[in-house]
């Protein structure tokens, strides 16, 4: 039997706590020694297992990303048909990544992105995942005569993405609902497709 790896169980510990730290005191609060607290190490020793804090918070970012990608796709793997896919992929893409805390995390250290590459690199990455999950629904929806579109397919998928990634800050911020935000998502996803979705 394989012993396990403890060197990568110790970097999803570190992870994790790195994860508890950005939800509580935000992108500001998350610091290396905070990190450190919260994994009961030392920072030096946190450094055994991670470059610095830039390749933390990177770290963070793309588990988050990939968490959020993996809810988008169960939605939609789960609902029927192209409407019902929408439909569940709107749902998913708005409001999928807040009980995990997943979108605030995103949101956190997205203007991090403005200044290192990397994140930037990792905000492109899933804005591409996001669309590719639309395009192929909207591929199929046009194939079989549920969506009429008003824009071309990507368009219709970029402005998609676009609208969620707008919209869940005024979920975040308190200003709008989560049934505000995925009405206004679904009103608009029905006038450039002219469908009706269940909502």
């Amino acid at each position: 039997m394989p012993r396990p790896n403890r060197r990568a169980e110790r970097r999803l510990a570190i992870l994790e706590a790195a994860r508890g730290v950005a939800v509580r005191e935000g992108a500001e609060g998350t610091t290396l020694r905070a990190i450190a607290t919260a994994a009961g190490m030392e920072p030096s020793a946190v450094l055994y297992y991670f470059d610095g804090l830039g390749e933390l918070v990177r770290e963070l970012v793309y588990a988050a990303s990939d968490r959020f990608i993996d809810t988008i796709h169960e939605a939609v793997e789960a609902a029927s048909g192209p409407a019902a896919r929408l439909d569940a992929a709107i749902e998913a893409g708005s409001t999928g990544g807040l009980a995990g805390d997943e979108s605030r995390i995103l949101y956190e250290f997205w203007s991090l992105g403005l200044r290192d590459d990397s994140l930037n690199d990792a905000d492109h990455a899933l804005d591409r995942r996001q669309v590719a999950i639309y395009r192929e629904i909207l591929d199929d929806g046009v194939a079989n005569g549920v969506f009429r579109p008003r824009l071309a397919i990507d368009d219709v998928a970029w402005a998609l993405v676009a609208l969620e990634d707008g919209l869940v800050m005024d979920i975040l911020a308190g200003t709008k609902t989560r049934d505000e935000v995925t009405a206004l998502i679904r009103s608009v996803a029905e006038a450039m497709l002219d469908v009706t979705l269940r909502g």
